[in-house]
């Protein structure tokens, strides 16, 4: 069957490529008659094609006045007295004559001698004589600087949104400072930038950028210049007229053409017109050729020859095109000085000469602790081992881990070391031990060093890496074991001269290593969290700083500057081009006026129970050692080498947020300490340098004598073969109902992380209260005027048994003398995996003992039936106990009972559980739930207490939808900032304790936890104004039969990402709520009817709950 001439058309249209999308719009709503012949869509391509090959020569990178003999000023006055700039391409003024007008100055055509950038430049006149009549010029460019012209200083740092460019009809080029915008790059020196205060920023590539215009059509930026300094997206009229485009400004808008079709628009803003663009990210790659200068940053600055060497060797695919420009880290970081004469010949064999020396000390600790660093390097392959010590005398064990080490991976005997004359070398154990495994040990004469040169011209190599590593980082000068690691990482897998440029790696294990894992050291990363180590609603990963390698090839390790810890992921995503430092310069230009404060927070520990961020199930379990790593930054040692729903049954505890607050620039590592002075210690040493030291010395010393007398743990000595876990103190501030500090409290916690499973520990569940158990038992106190009492365990998890034999270290600030004694633990201890099951099975053996039984309904509710008819109910969350019954007589005894048995603290009458303030009225027996003060608490956290209140949870505008979730890496890098997980479990809170009002607004924004966008955050803040207008409000009980009502609801097609409805539901029992739901249903109702029978079904599940519940406390 033959194609009519308009199907031709499209099909041809259809065939062509991305690049040519704006000439098929333009045809498709230009053609004669609304049809396409294959006559005007030849034309039409025959054209477009001529023209792209006119724009592909070679043109000059001058100035716009230079060599062209057109319009320099753009925008002119038409006929009708409005303001319009043509195509430059076109070389003539808007009646379409050429320029009856020549400089005076200059002798070119197109702009007045007041106007001349020449004439401007000779007389230094100030920025703001530069300006256009209608524009003004932000950069140019001459030779190989460019100069800001703008008579407003401030706008380079004016805070915009990322997506955001300025059209500047003087501009040269294109500009960005964002390098991963780009679809093409080339890195290179391509001249400097030079700003309005005179200081001058340099281009660090060009190349191309694929976008996306409001109106929905696609274009491409060519030869874009990346300057990162730059802050601002430039859009050059005069590039935009090169490729075609027409431009006009008329009163106030900007608007870009082809034809007739509107390609973009922007408006005035200030002096500026700006347009807001998006970038296509589907289009953004790397190029599989990497320059030279980001190669020298990957392998810790290495040289040229090095670079050269590994890229004949095909090792690393480097842009023949790129240069190796000159790296200010490496001159801030390496210092030069006459060598001394090689005295002897490089040994062959491996293991026949290994040389060793210790550096330090250092002015500071590493994030680890440690003060020095020891290296060994094998003399044949010139590899180099690093371990990392506080003090020298751990030399000794530290050559013994390594001498089995190096013999048991290379089948070889250890021959010579040969050291300094250092004290560390040189003791009786240290010659005994060479003497007994025929290790000949080579000293050099004291004070003279450089007879140990190879091992003091490595650690010199070392720091001098270093030192350029944490300068190009910006990281603190704690960080230098992680670069010290990293360095001796790197230099394994570069070049040698002394091996005549092979590879230490390759000659030690005879294999080629790999490279395109290696990463630019302290560049912004983030990290995947498995899905053991979050819940549904928690983020997926966690912005963190890369800061070196880990022993298997694609770990890296990684720093969490808000968990203040390092750990070590395989999954992760790299920003090679930002640091901490942009990361807070980001966060600080960032205006507050979103209603939240995020800078000042200071880091905090969240990871659970595992240092390990990766999703790899083959991958084997670690040893204790990687583990230990976790806590103290640099190992030791080391060779280099989803259901949405809101209900009031969720549990109870908020979890700090894992989307990363990024603290201020004003406040760094070493100054959280000034932060937290009123606060809580977050370390022992913090404790006894707290203004309250004190009272937190005092509060340690306690913990201490309730382990004794508990009989918690014994002194004895490490058996052989068997690991100490470490611990740590824990500091708690605990107030009253009131938010007065009333106790000091210390505890000491093991670092459970490092237990394995099947040897340690086997089952670790424990169960807890409901919420809705508790709101039942205040309704049942209120309506029939029964005694409520409040108890609290002290050191609860220490009553728990062990059957494992496990062994911890000494409390920290609190050892003997001697290093080799440990605590064998007999009873459990707060962060031990089993401890909260262990403590829970003691208790149930109590209660059952004094003839209590927990009910079928909740584990956690223990009731006794007495005599009289009347009972005593007993609810447990872990800890803290409530008291219900009638006779205040057996409630003294049980109290006596359960403080025989326990340690107890008696609090009398229930004020305050779980953050939640109790208020009675026995007289006419009523009693109210609130959270009054968490609420307060809340608001000033998130900078919220000020605001203007509102009348409901969620207005009727918000449409919150996945469509609006950020999609580049900019709108998601702000959003980063912005602690959207942590103020929604903050409310998630509120909502599952007493606020069943939030329940349907708190479920709506949390579907949105892995990837907010703005609106949702404008959700969450809407969230937050309404409980600031109602922080007053609470539950009631009392006044009121203690019957049991319910009511249920569903809206239809409700979500509009899914179409799926929404469940709710409330329960009502002694006339206040007790239980309640929102839930978005599992499956998509085909009707109301079917969304209604759904969630009455819901409902229906959580009466025959409460209905057996409520049977077992005698109330049918």
């Amino acid at each position: 069957m033959p194609l009519g001439d308009e199907m031709q058309s499209l099909l041809l249209l259809s065939s062509l490529p991305d690049s040519w999308e704006t000439l098929v719009v333009t045809l498709s709503n230009s053609a004669p008659n609304g049809k396409l012949t294959m006559s005007v869509v030849k034309d039409a391509l025959f054209n477009e094609e001529a023209r792209r090959k006119d724009m592909s020569t070679d043109q000059t990178h001058a100035l716009v006045t230079e060599n062209r003999g057109r319009s320099q000023g753009k925008q002119q006055r038409n006929s009708r007295g409005k303001w319009q700039s043509r195509g430059k391409s076109r070389g003539r003024s808007s009646d379409g004559r050429k320029p009856s007008y020549t400089c005076h100055h200059c002798g070119i055509e197109g702009h007045m001698k007041k106007n001349c950038y020449k004439l401007l430049e000779e007389r230094g006149k100030s920025n703001s004589q530069a300006k256009n009549k209608g524009g003004e010029a932000l950069i140019t460019i001459s030779g190989d600087v460019a100069y800001c012209t703008s008579n407003d200083e401030t706008c380079l740092h004016v805070s915009r949104e990322d997506t955001e460019w300025v059209v500047d009809t003087a501009a040269s080029y294109h500009v960005t400072p964002h390098r991963y915008y780009f679809t093409t790059y080339k890195a290179g020196d391509f001249g400097a930038v030079k700003m309005g205060n005179s200081s001058s920023s340099g281009i660090a590539g060009i190349g191309d950028i694929q976008i996306k215009t409001s109106t929905g059509s696609t274009i491409t930026l060519k030869d874009v210049r990346h300057v990162p300094d730059l802050r601002l997206n430039l859009l050059s009229v005069v590039c935009l007229d090169e490729q075609g485009y027409d431009n006009h400004f008329n009163r106030g808008t900007w608007k870009m053409s082809k034809g007739v079709l509107t390609i973009a628009r922007g408006h005035v803003c200030g002096t500026l017109y700006k347009t807001h663009l998006r970038i296509c990210m589907d289009s953004l790659n790397i190029a599989e050729e990497t320059s030279q200068n980001l190669w020298h940053l990957r392998l810790g600055h290495i040289g040229e020859k090095g670079l050269t060497t590994l890229m004949k060797k095909n090792l690393i695919n480097i842009d023949k095109n790129s240069a190796l420009g000159p790296c200010s880290h490496c001159l801030f970081g390496k210092k030069h000085r006459v060598s001394f004469s090689s005295t002897s010949t490089k040994r062959t064999e491996l293991l026949s000469l290994v040389h060793s020396d210790v550096c330090g000390p250092f002015e500071v600790e590493s994030i680890g602790g440690s003060r020095y660093f020891l290296t060994f390097i094998d003399d044949a392959s010139r590899k180099v081992w690093v371990y990392f010590l506080t003090t020298k005398d751990r030399v000794f064990e530290s050559f013994k881990t390594f001498h089995v080490l190096v013999e048991r991976e290379t089948g070889k005997k250890l021959k010579c070391l040969r050291s300094d004359n250092g004290g560390e070398y040189t003791s009786k154990a240290f010659d005994a031990y060479c003497r007994e495994y025929g290790i000949r040990h080579e000293k050099s004469v004291p004070r003279t060093p450089q007879r140990n040169g190879v091992a003091e011209r490595m650690n010199q190599t070392i720091m001098e890496r270093v030192r350029s590593m944490l300068n190009v980082a910006k990281l603190p000068k704690s960080f230098w074991g992680e670069a010290v690691n990293t360095a001796c990482y790197l230099i394994n897998r570069s070049p040698s001269v002394p091996l005549n440029f092979e590879v230490p790696e390759r000659l030690w294990t005879g294999k080629d290593p790999t490279y395109s894992h290696l990463r630019v050291f302290g560049c912004s990363s983030y990290a995947h969290v498995s899905k053991e180590l979050r819940q549904k609603l928690d983020a997926r990963t966690i912005p963190c700083i890369f800061v070196g390698y880990g022993n298997e090839e694609f770990g890296y390790r990684l720093w969490g500057p808000k968990e203040k810890m390092v750990f070590r992921s395989r999954d992760v995503v790299f920003h090679e081009d930002l640091t901490i430092e942009d990361i807070e310069k980001s966060t600080m230009s960032r205006k507050s006026n979103e209603g939240v404060q995020v800078s000042n927070e200071a880091p905090e520990l969240f990871l659970r129970n595992n240092d390990e961020v990766h999703e790899n199930n083959s991958e084997a379990e670690e040893d204790e050692e990687t583990e230990e790593s976790t806590e103290k930054g640099e190992s030791q040692p080391t060779s280099p080498g989803t259901d949405d729903g809101s209900s009031s049954e969720m549990v109870p505890t908020v979890r700090r947020s894992e989307r990363g607050h990024i603290p201020s620039k004003r406040y760094t590592s070493s100054e959280y300490l000034l932060l937290t002075e009123d606060g809580e210690p977050e370390s022992f040493q913090e404790a006894v340098s707290h203004k309250d030291k004190e009272k937190w010395l005092i509060a340690m010393q306690d913990e201490l004598e309730s382990l004794q007398k508990n009989q918690t743990y014994e002194i004895v000595e490490l058996p052989k073969g068997k690991k100490a876990l470490r611990n740590k103190w824990v500091f708690k501030l605990k107030n009253d109902a009131s938010g007065q500090v009333v106790k000091h409290k210390a505890r000491l916690v093991v670092k459970g992380f490092q237990q394995k499973k099947g040897i340690d520990f086997d089952e670790i569940f424990a169960p807890v209260v409901k919420m809705t158990s508790i709101r039942v038992i205040l309704g049942l106190a209120a309506s029939m005027n029964l005694e409520l009492e409040q108890m609290d365990v002290k050191t609860a998890f220490l009553h728990g048994d062990l059957k494992e034999e496990i062994y911890m270290q000494q409390p920290e600030g609190f050892e003997s003398s001697n290093d080799n004694f440990v605590c064998k633990l007999s009873k459990s201890l707060y962060g031990l995996k089993q401890a909260p099951r262990q403590w829970n099975k003691k208790f149930d053996s109590c209660m059952k003992s004094q003839g209590y039984k927990k009910t079928t309904a909740d584990e956690c509710v223990y009731i006794k039936k007495l005599p009289d008819g009347t009972f005593i109910a007993i609810l447990l969350y872990v800890d803290d106990m409530l008291i219900v019954g009638k006779d205040a007589v057996m409630i003294n005894q049980l109290k006596k009972e359960l403080s025989k048995s326990f340690d107890m603290k008696d609090l009398g009458p229930a004020q305050q559980i779980l953050g939640m303030q109790i208020t009675r009225d026995r007289k006419n027996r009523k009693l109210w739930l609130s959270q009054e003060k968490y609420i307060e608490l809340v608001l000033e956290r998130f900078n919220m207490n000020d605001a203007k209140p509102v009348s409901v949870p969620l207005a009727n505008h918000f449409k919150l939808s996945k469509r609006t979730c950020p999609t580049s890496k900019e709108e998601i890098g702000e959003m980063l900032a912005v602690p959207y997980s942590s103020a929604v479990g903050s409310l998630m809170y509120a909502m599952v304790c007493t606020r069943p009002d939030i329940a349907q607004a708190v479920g709506t924004v949390s579907r949105f936890l892995s990837n907010p966008g703005k609106e949702h955050w404008e959700a969450v803040k809407w969230i937050l104004r309404y409980l600031k207008g109602t922080t007053k409000l609470c539950l009631c009980y009392g006044g009121a039969d203690p019957n049991l009502e319910g009511y249920t609801d569903a809206d239809m097609a409700g979500d509009i990402d899914s179409r799926k409805s929404t469940t709710g539901y409330i329960y009502t029992f002694a006339g206040g709520a007790v239980s309640w739901q929102s839930r978005l249903q599992k499956c998509v109702a085909l009707s109301t009817t079917e969304a209604e029978y759904i969630a009455a079904a819901e409902a229906g599940k959580e009466m025959l709950w409460l209905k057996r519940f409520l049977q077992e406390l005698g109330i049918h």
